[in-house]
Formats: C-alpha cells, sequence, structure tokens
C-alpha cells in the first residue's frame, strides 16, 4: 500500500489485494481542512467466481458461480471509516457473467438496491414453476450514478435463460427506499416450461401439445410483463402495471420435447 501525505490531504495511490481469482484495486484520498471532511474512493473489484468473494466477507449471495466486474467511482463527506450516506455521489458499473440466483432470499445481498428477491417471488406467485429452482443467467450488467446518496439507473439488464428482465429507478440510501420499473420479456425459444408457464390460460404441456397439434398451432401468451417496485428496501411492494400478450407458434423441435 502505498500512502503519502499531500498538504491537507492522506493520499493512497495504491492498494492491491488478491485471493485466488479476485482481484481488489484501491485508491484514492482523505481530504480535511477546517470543517471540511471528505473522502474520495476509486473501486475495481473482479473475479471468476462471485461467490468464493462473498463467503469470504460472510456475506451469503443467492447469485452463485458468476464472473464479475465492479468499476466506481464515490466521494462523501465524513472519514473513509465515517460515511454519510446522504453525500455520497459517483458512479457505478457493473457486469457479471454466467451464472445462476440459486436462493431468492440472498439474491438481494448483491442487487439488493431494487429488491430483486421481491420481483423474483412476485413473478413466482404469477408464473407458477418457471422460477421455483433458481433463475439462470447469461449476464447481468449494469451502470447508474449516485448523488446526494440517491443512486439512479436505467440500464440494469439481465440476460436470463427464461427472458429478458430489464431495471430502471431510484433507491434513496439514506432513507432505504426504492422507487422502480421493471419489465420482463419471456423468451419463448427456451423451452415448453416458459411457454406453459407464460400461456394466457393456464395450461399443462400435454394440453399445449394437443392444443397446437390438433386444433391450431399458435399459443396465446404473455409476451411481455411489466412491474412497479416501491417502498422500503427490505420489503418492497411489487404491482403489475400491464401485460402485453400475442401469439406464439409452437416450432416442431419444441413439440418434440412433450411427446
Amino acid at each position: 500500500m502505498d500512502v503519502e501525505r499531500q498538504g491537507n490531504k492522506l493520499v493512497w495511490k495504491k492498494l492491491d489485494l488478491s485471493s485466488g481469482t479476485s482481484k481488489v484495486h484501491l485508491d484514492g484520498d482523505w481530504m480535511v481542512a477546517g470543517q471540511q471532511n471528505k473522502t474520495r474512493v476509486n473501486l475495481e473489484v473482479s473475479g471468476e467466481n462471485n461467490s468464493d468473494l462473498m463467503e469470504r466477507f460472510g456475506i451469503t449471495s443467492g447469485i452463485q458461480r458468476a464472473p464479475f466486474e465492479l468499476n466506481s467511482k464515490l466521494t462523501w463527506d465524513g472519514a473513509p471509516w465515517s460515511m454519510r450516506v446522504n453525500t455520497v455521489s459517483g458512479d457505478i458499473n457493473t457486469k457479471l457473467g454466467k451464472g445462476i440466483i440459486s436462493d431468492v432470499s440472498g439474491a438481494a445481498r448483491l442487487l439488493g438496491l431494487f429488491s430483486l428477491d421481491s420481483i423474483i417471488r412476485k413473478m413466482q406467485l404469477d408464473f407458477t414453476d418457471v422460477f421455483d429452482k433458481g433463475m439462470a443467467f447469461n449476464s447481468i450488467t449494469g451502470s447508474g450514478k449516485i448523488r446526494d446518496g440517491i443512486f439512479v439507473t436505467n440500464d440494469i439488464k439481465m440476460d436470463a435463460v427464461a427472458g429478458e428482465m430489464k431495471i430502471k429507478g431510484l433507491a434513496d440510501l439514506a432513507t432505504q427506499t426504492v422507487d422502480a420499473e421493471v419489465n420482463f420479456t419471456p423468451d419463448m425459444t427456451s423451452g415448453i416450461p416458459i411457454i406453459t408457464a407464460f400461456a394466457v390460460t393456464p395450461q399443462t404441456a400435454l394440453i399445449v401439445l394437443a392444443v397446437t397439434t390438433v386444433i391450431s398451432p399458435v399459443v396465446e401468451v404473455v409476451t411481455q410483463v411489466n412491474y412497479s417496485v416501491k417502498g422500503s428496501l427490505d420489503s418492497p411492494t411489487v404491482s403489475e402495471i400491464s401485460r402485453s400478450q400475442g401469439e406464439y407458434k409452437l416450432p416442431e423441435n419444441l413439440k418434440k420435447e412433450i411427446k
């Protein structure tokens, strides 16, 4: 660690930590001048398995075995160890590679700003069986800005096997509240379980096959659903705003899945 004093600042130029495939780089400064007391931190974290890093800090994350990158540039009033949350400002960018959300309650540990666990629990109720064993994803990306303790984003995106989830909104770190909108578009090409779950009329796989084979080659399905997430970060209210529906033609390769 390279630390030196520059006038009224204590500057740390380089702090690098590594454990297994996880790496942490930190630099910044702490400025004290009269009544002013301000901290600036640049943080870069990366690794091949987010579970390993989280466990080392005693955090149980529902997101498992995903490679990850996180970059942030933050400032706040106060010492490095005594952050005044309502003064935090800066930028955050994050990316996770292929992984799985295996425990809904634990997912909030990593994406808690927008209560991902509450969103998925609501979807479990609305679309039975689809997410009961977790949610596999190819990537999760997102960025946002923090101003005076309020985090704002419009580009959080989860490319999940079951479909695509987009989140935009704000989270107030000081009041621990959230106000966001969530859009989910199911991927009907993922297989029969997705089609049956998002069918407008609840159906079993066998009924879907019978209808598409004997009566009509299409199924009426939910093509998009939108939710609002409002309230406390610990227990927000997740409400459905709207849903769209349309016809989906069952391809031959999916018919074979349930024969």
